[in-house]
């Protein structure tokens, strides 16, 4: 009997945003001074190792792999005031502090990671690639680029337990609740088209981030595409576009045996702004 494997699959952590993923301790700034994190921030957090719990529970007595798809730090983007610092070395810092407790806490097997949004990671994915490199000195196997010493990928496709899962940072989504589905319904179709276009076998599940939604296409297609949630809540930018959605907070997990998988989603959503009632 092939041994039972378990993936953690987590995107979109955002780390060195005021919106982001950050732990409970301050991070020291350059200049001798520190960023506490917002009590928001604390609600993430205590979400964090929550789902952390919850994949060790499901991975007892299983290889446990980990997929980080992308956007794992906020970068200096657009202008925006809401960052710790537009040090990028300081943002690497807190996304290291997140996963430190993470990596004690978690025998993980194998550690893959995509590159997210340039705009949020650097060029070619530096940050990520930089985060990359430092789990591999951590002696974590981090899966290289095909051809390449890169430790991160843009595109990533691994086989676990006989099935294939493919992982790239940006995906498909309706922008309103009534289209959600028609986004990551046509990209399903599509990947399976154009795999049968070259003969090949389609991958079986698809990964897909940025959007910060949960999304999927469950059994629709050969091959399921999920959307994946994400550890950032809304910025200015989302109150400005998009006032009525919320994000949705977590992670999946993806349990596979005898080349089947079942996933988990582990999903918290962020209270509305309360009303205010007139005297």
């Amino acid at each position: 009997m092939s041994r039972r494997l378990v993936i953690a699959v987590v995107s979109d952590l955002h780390c060195g945003s005021t919106v982001g993923l950050h732990p409970p301790e301050e991070t020291p700034l350059d200049d001798g001074g520190a960023y506490t994190p917002s009590k928001a921030q604390g609600w993430l957090w205590s979400h964090w190792l929550a789902y952390w719990k919850r994949v060790r529970e499901v991975a007892k007595g299983a290889d446990l792999h980990v997929i980080l798809n992308g956007d794992a730090v906020d970068g200096d983007h657009h202008g925006t005031a809401q960052i710790v610092s537009r040090h990028p070395g300081t943002q690497v810092e807190i996304l290291k502090m997140c996963w430190e407790p993470v990596l004690e806490a978690t025998r993980v097997k194998s550690f893959a990671v995509v590159r997210g949004t340039e705009v949020h990671v650097g060029p070619l994915g530096s940050a990520e690639e930089s985060f990359a490199r430092w789990l591999a000195g951590r002696g974590i196997t981090v899966p290289r680029q095909p051809g390449t010493k890169n430790h991160s990928h843009w595109h990533f496709k691994g086989e676990y337990g006989g099935v294939v899962v493919d992982a790239t940072h940006h995906g498909r989504m309706g922008g309103r609740p009534w289209t959600k589905l028609s986004g990551v319904g046509t990209l399903a179709a599509q990947i399976v088209m154009e795999y049968a276009q070259d003969r090949q076998q389609p991958p079986d599940l698809a990964l897909r981030s940025h959007y910060h939604q949960i999304t999927d296409t469950h059994n629709a297609f050969p091959t399921r595409v999920i959307q994946t949630p994400a550890w950032q809540l809304a910025t200015a930018f989302v109150h400005r576009i998009a006032p009525e959605s919320l994000a949705d907070v977590g992670g999946l997990i993806v349990s596979i045996a005898g080349g089947t998988y079942d996933v988990e989603t582990y999903v918290a959503r962020p209270a509305r702004t309360p009303t205010w009632k007139a005297a």
